[in-house]
């Protein structure tokens, strides 16, 4: 019950964006998706933005034969299957080769210029594109025989190029090839159409932050894998994500104005990451115009799957949670666990009282059964500074340095 618990309020620390929101919805039970044909299947931008292109169709009845399709995939597979629509126009002129006399682009124009409307269906809910369950995705697609794709007595179908896809079929079957490949052969992986064209340019931290990590011997910025764990948070006001200027100050009995609580964040996270390194953990610490951080571990995947098809984390994320997290009963001081002089005793105490009684102030009443987390800088000391942890440490993509915009995503 307490790891339930605890895991859920791991969840609820997550940064609601499209990617993150998907990313985390594979440590929820599998549940049934919405099938009814008073759904509206169409695609949103809360969908994807990573999502498996099965097929599309074009003509008379495509509409129809798609919503078909999309709804046995939710029914038979209990996959998310959606709708769109697009509009190809062919009418107008393009820039050819070349140049006129006058210097300008040559125009031309298509030799079979005309409007097409099709239905795309879209499959599946991904952070991105080379997500390991993507690709799993896709390859299952790939060879499925959905019943929404068998023509008719007569033949007839809707699916866009479905008489090559038939000849490409049969050649594959002559040749020996692959027979498990189905109607869907040539799925592939696609971006959500209705997000923006500037979620999917590569971002990365402004210069001017860049510059404030410069320098620095664990930088987060060095991270060589997509995702991190955050486990302590320090700003100038903030206190429950972390230590903040007032908590530390009040501790070492310093008043506040007497240092810039931007430096003393900063500090509190380069102290912090420097006693984690020396403890044997891969800590990173970062530093932003409002908060500094620190982070433990470098992962390329932060789930795996289970026999049932739910999500967990992975061995080495549930550890750190588990250390770092003050919903678990692991020691308070995670970094020393040898007997505490008496002084610092005393010091750990006072923190946990600010600490209640500044959550209480936030939601209304005392946390009952949390176990909020320190360190002490330097270790064995009675002087040593008290570094509060945060109370729920969860998965983030770490920062990245900024990238040139020509390897933004064109249209």
């Amino acid at each position: 019950m307490r790891r339930t618990f605890a895991f859920t309020l791991l969840l609820l620390a997550i940064v609601d964006t499209p990617a993150s929101a998907q990313f985390w919805k594979r440590f929820v039970p599998v549940e049934r998706v919405a099938a009814s044909v008073d759904h509206d299947f169409r695609v949103a931008e809360a969908n994807g933005p990573w999502m498996v292109m099965a097929t599309t169709f074009t003509g008379e009845g495509a509409e129809s034969q798609a919503r078909e399709l999309a709804g046995e995939f939710r029914t038979r597979y209990n996959l998310p299957a959606y709708v769109h629509e697009m509009t190809f126009d062919f009418t107008g002129e393009v820039d050819g080769r070349g140049v006129d006399k006058y210097g300008a682009p040559v125009k031309m124009k298509y030799r079979n210029g005309e409007r097409s409307q099709q239905w795309a269906v879209l499959v599946g809910d991904f952070p991105s594109i080379d997500d390991p369950q993507a690709q799993a995705l896709l390859g299952r697609v790939k060879r499925m025989q959905p019943q929404a794709l068998v023509p008719s007595e007569d033949g007839a179908t809707a699916q866009s190029y479905a008489s090559i896809r038939a000849f490409q079929r049969t050649v594959v079957e002559r040749l020996s090839l692959s027979k498990e490949l189905g109607p869907m052969r040539t799925a592939f992986m696609t971006r959500n159409p209705i997000l923006p064209q500037e979620y999917f340019t590569p971002k990365g931290v402004d210069k001017f932050v860049e510059k404030m990590n410069s320098g620095v011997d664990h930088s987060l910025l060095d991270c060589p894998q997509r995702y991190t764990v955050r486990v302590a948070t320090f700003r100038g006001k903030a206190i429950l994500q972390g230590a903040s200027s007032a908590m530390s100050s009040r501790i070492r009995g310093v008043k506040k104005q007497e240092q810039d609580p931007l430096m003393e964040a900063a500090e509190n996270a380069h102290l912090l990451c420097e006693e984690l390194r020396a403890k044997g953990w891969e800590a990173y610490e970062f530093h932003d115009v409002e908060e500094s951080y620190v982070t433990i571990g470098a992962f390329a995947e932060v789930g795996q799957a289970d026999a049932a098809g739910g999500q967990h984390a992975i061995p080495e994320v549930d550890r750190i949670v588990r250390t770092f997290g003050a919903a678990y009963n692991t020691p308070s001081d995670p970094l020393e666990q040898a007997q505490l002089p008496l002084t610092v005793n005393s010091q750990a105490e006072e923190r946990r009282q600010v600490f209640d009684q500044l959550f209480s102030s936030e939601v209304g009443q005392a946390a009952k059964g949390l176990n909020p987390k320190f360190a002490r800088v330097p270790p064995g000391s009675p002087k040593a500074r008290i570094i509060p942890f945060d109370i729920h440490p969860f998965v983030i993509e770490a920062p990245k340095r900024s990238v040139s915009s020509s390897f933004a995503w064109r249209n």
